[in-house]
């Protein structure tokens, strides 16, 4: 993925055939490319997938270049590596983000598919409510560090189903102690919820073929997307058995069905 100055290029894994159609990846808050890898192993054979790590997350750190680590310096850093029109997917944060670079670029993508995310908080006052949780969970991470708090994260009532499979929480840990927190501090405050303007009332603009997808078991993200599906002219809601918020790790296998379903109905050769 080439980046236009004065964006960096964001570190990237890839999968699958070159010439293939692409599928550009954007995982979710304390995540990394590696979140896509059983995905995109999965969709390899016909897609040419590229798993980008976020700013502040795996190996893109940018300390020097603090405009990365909010939301349009972030978009901005993504868009840079789009050379030509992708379909996009994003999980989480990086739906948030996916969702903004549809919106504000549809010429660059062929698809937009968002994975257990939100178009932002509607009122004022929430979001006022969720920055002052995120800073304040951004300062304990830089105090603390890392490993204290990432127990404190899962233990969330949004993944409260996970409590039932631990081997997977330990897999989830394990993976995410290869952050650093500092970083993850940084796009934690810059990418809060609460500093995202909300994005409901565009909805309705988005001409792109949209799958949304969500956990049956996370109750708050199935409602946020009956709300979506029902604005976005066209979407489909695929809802996913047996998973909650963290729908990727859960059923890697059913989203990637998934994924290819969708996808070989929406265009397999890129724009030109």
């Amino acid at each position: 993925m080439k980046a236009s100055a004065p964006h960096p290029t964001l570190p990237a894994r890839t999968c699958g055939r070159r010439a293939a159609p692409e599928i550009l990846f954007l995982h979710g808050f304390l995540g990394s490319s590696a979140d896509w890898l059983p995905v995109a192993q999965r969709l390899r054979a016909t897609w040419r997938c590229v798993l980008i790590d976020l700013p502040g997350h795996g190996r893109a750190q940018f300390p020097e270049q603090p405009e990365l680590y909010a939301l349009p310096g972030a978009a901005q850093a993504v868009l840079a590596g789009v050379q030509v029109p992708v379909h996009l997917v994003g999980y989480s944060l990086g739906g948030r983000l996916a969702l903004r670079l549809a919106l504000q670029h549809p010429e660059r993508f062929l698809s937009l598919t968002l994975i257990s995310a939100s178009p932002g908080l509607p009122t004022a006052a929430e979001r006022a409510a969720r920055r002052r949780t995120d800073d304040a969970l951004a300062a304990e991470l830089e105090q603390r560090g890392l490993n204290a708090c990432l127990a404190a994260w899962y233990a969330q009532n949004l993944f409260g189903h996970l409590q039932r499979k631990p081997a997977l929480v330990r897999r989830l840990l394990a993976r995410r102690r290869k952050n650093c927190a500092p970083e993850v501090a940084r796009m934690l405050r810059g990418c809060s919820v609460g500093r995202q303007p909300s994005l409901w009332a565009q909805l309705k603009k988005l001409r792109l073929p949209v799958l949304l997808i969500a956990g049956q078991q996370d109750g708050k993200y199935m409602q946020l997307m009956r709300q979506m599906q029902q604005q976005i002219p066209g979407a489909r809601l695929h809802v996913v058995p047996g998973a909650g918020h963290a729908v990727v790790e859960e059923q890697a296998p059913r989203v990637a069905l998934a994924l290819n379903n969708f996808l070989r109905g929406n265009g397999r050769r890129n724009k030109t």
